[in-house]
């Protein structure tokens, strides 16, 4: 069975491929400029359509552990199946470059994203108020879930590619090897990224929940329900 360090091994001999995952990430986030520009709906339609199934779950007042939940089974489960798409092959190259594109949509787009209740826009509800500015520790959080949440991706995607170019090989796509590179890679998936989306999304939460708290009850929209009758 294998131990930490050789999962931490592992994911070492992989730091490269991760590096080349990280570029095409880039890339794809690049692409996704003249994709919302030009409006091409068939590549914007997936990532917005993610995004808004995220909130209906969430909910429209972001209770904390509903947030947390919801953010570190999809990142757990997402990252997971990309890093043992190496079965396909060529499928964590491409994961890599149209995961940075949807990332890029959603950001471009959250002006346009509503909350589930449509009061208002995603990038207005996390938006801190003009008049009260969110704390100094959300920003750390924001950050700690770069520095944790990406690299994980990355390091992930990159264990796919490293996959996919063993089973490439003449004669090396058999069962035998499918299930041994799986295996290490499940392991060290366990041991070591698992913990560190654990944290991320935390981290995130936290974030979430101080961008929610910064907005004074006055910036909050009207409940329909409570209005006047029209007269």
């Amino acid at each position: 069975m294998p131990s930490f360090s050789s999962s931490l091994q592992l994911l070492i001999q992989h730091v490269w491929l991760g590096v080349a995952a990280a570029v095409l990430f880039v890339a794809g986030l690049a692409t996704a400029v003249p994709v919302t520009r030009h409006n091409v709906r068939w590549l914007m339609a997936l990532p917005l359509w993610v995004v808004r199934e995220v909130l209906r779950i969430i909910g429209p007042s972001f209770p904390p552990l509903r947030v947390f939940l919801v953010i570190f089974a999809f990142n757990t489960v997402a990252i997971f199946l990309y890093m043992l798409s190496g079965v396909l092959v060529f499928v964590p190259a491409a994961v890599a470059f149209l995961t940075g594109v949807n990332i890029g949509v959603i950001l471009l787009k959250a002006g346009e994203v509503e909350v589930p209740t449509g009061q208002r826009p995603l990038a207005a509800a996390l938006e801190p108020h003009e008049d009260q500015g969110a704390a100094p520790w959300v920003s750390l959080c924001s950050l700690a879930v770069l520095v944790l949440e990406l690299p994980s991706f990355w390091i992930s995607v990159g264990m796919g590619i490293g996959m996919g170019r063993r089973l490439s090989e003449p004669g090396q796509y058999t069962l035998e090897n499918l299930g041994t590179l799986a295996y290490e890679r499940v392991h060290a998936y366990w041991m070591i990224i698992i913990p560190l989306l654990f944290l991320s999304a935390l981290a995130e939460t936290a974030a979430v929940r101080g961008h929610i708290r910064a907005r004074p009850a006055s910036a909050e929209p009207p409940n329909n329900d409570e209005a006047g009758p029209a007269g």
